[in-house]
């Protein structure tokens, strides 16, 4: 059975449609398979219907070829067989009758299943066609949110790195600043110690110099008192 040049291309295009994006794959596939057995069975069908019609037709051809010989025989009994029996050129031509007859009616049943058959691919592929449509409209609607929420997360995640790198920022200069404190720390705490050890060097020095002050004071005194003494001494 031949088909269009149209449905060849249609579903040319549709399968190489489907084999570029697939789309429920298994959805296609029982569709196809559905199809297909409806296509079978409608074929069978179709053979059928052709079969049922030859037999009709021969059944008609073969009591019409029975009616005029029945009717011949009547007529000849009755005349007394003044009529002759029909020529072999004119059974030849009976059957050939019949089968002139029936071969448009033949082919007619072929174009009626011809276009059936046409119908029902059409209304398939149209059935396909449209669940094909409506899951890629779904798709699209699926991939523009997918791109909204995709801009949304790009912009929350850019401002995000934007307050990252601010803290980071903001981290960078209190590390520093610690640092700064930290390093001013060591050095107070660096002159606090020479400070310290200044200040106990100066006391002891000053110690040092009170000893020696009060040590001196005191052989002063000694010095005096005796050359104080003698003259003591004498008043007494």
């Amino acid at each position: 059975m031949s088909e269009p040049d149209w449905r060849d291309s249609y579903l040319t295009s549709l399968q190489e449609a489907e084999r570029d994006s697939p789309v429920n794959k298994d959805l296609v596939a029982a569709c196809s398979a559905l199809a297909d057995r409806v296509a079978v069975l409608e074929a069978e069908k179709g053979m059928l219907q052709l079969q049922l019609q030859q037999q009709q037709q021969e059944t008609s051809s073969t009591s019409t070829s029975s009616d005029p010989t029945t009717t011949t025989t009547t007529t000849t009994r009755t005349t007394k067989k003044t009529t002759k029996p029909p020529s072999k050129a004119a059974a030849a031509a009976a059957p050939a009758t019949t089968i002139e007859t029936g071969a448009p009616a033949e082919d007619a049943a072929q174009a009626r299943l011809d276009l059936a058959e046409a119908l029902r691919a059409k209304g398939a592929l149209a059935a396909r066609l449209r669940a094909a449509e409506e899951e890629l409209r779904r798709l699209r609607e699926r991939a523009q949110a997918d791109e909204r929420r995709i801009r949304e997360l790009t912009a929350e995640r850019g401002a995000l790195a934007a307050r990252l790198k601010d803290r980071g920022e903001e981290l960078a200069e209190k590390s520093k600043m610690v640092n700064r404190f930290q390093d001013d720390i060591v050095a107070l705490t660096m002159e606090l110690n020479l400070t310290e050890q200044k200040s106990k060097r100066v006391a002891a020095e000053n110690k040092e110099l009170v000893d020696r002050w009060m040590k001196r004071m005191g052989e002063e005194a000694d010095a005096m008192n005796q050359q104080n003494e003698p003259i003591l001494n004498n008043r007494r």
